[in-house]
């Protein structure tokens, strides 16, 4: 990773380039494609980190906010997701049927009522499994797009860049909301 010019990460030990996101320091053009994967583990790390805090809440700081749980179920399930879609392109699988990973009421509802220890584990697990195929691709794999894409812009590196930036953008959220109670 590019050693210039460099921002504390949500994860507190680990720094990420700048500039990038004002708001969680993500700089997606200097995340190296052979760091990318060792990065989703590490954010994933810092998820199982606060979802293993004894008493986390299902509780929102906000109208908005999602709680803590509920935001690491995201994460989990958007991972999941990923790597789906991951598979697709590279000519694995063909894209399942739509896994919500929105804010949708009964998705928040689910969210709400599991258990943060389990949630860890399957998150990382969920983050483990495409963080080792990101680790074998190949250089032209990085640069594939979906057939089912209506943009070929969206390559895997790109998707996986995007991947990466939501998470750390919600980890940082998330970090700042477990340091503020």
């Amino acid at each position: 990773m590019n050693t210039a010019a460099r921002s504390r990460s949500p994860l507190g030990r680990m720094s990420l380039p700048s500039p990038g996101c004002r708001i969680c320091g993500f700089t997606s053009r200097l995340t190296r494609q052979d760091t990318i994967a060792e990065v989703l583990l590490e954010y994933a790390a810092g998820w199982q980190r606060l979802l293993r805090t004894p008493g986390v809440s299902s509780r929102r700081t906000g109208a908005s906010a999602w709680s803590l749980l509920e935001s690491g179920c995201h994460v989990r399930d958007m991972c999941l997701l990923f790597h789906n879609r991951l598979d697709a392109i590279l000519g694995q699988s063909v894209i399942a049927p739509r896994l919500s990973v929105g804010a949708d009421t009964d998705t928040a509802r689910r969210y709400r009522d599991e258990e943060p220890q389990q949630v860890a584990e399957e998150l990382g697990r969920a983050a483990g499994a495409p963080a080792r195929r990101l680790a074998a691709l190949t250089d032209d794999d990085w640069d594939r797009d979906g057939p089912r894409l209506s943009d070929p812009r969206l390559t895997v590196g790109f998707l996986t860049r995007h991947l990466l930036h939501d998470i750390a953008h919600d980890l940082a959220r998330a970090v700042r909301d477990s340091s503020q109670q």
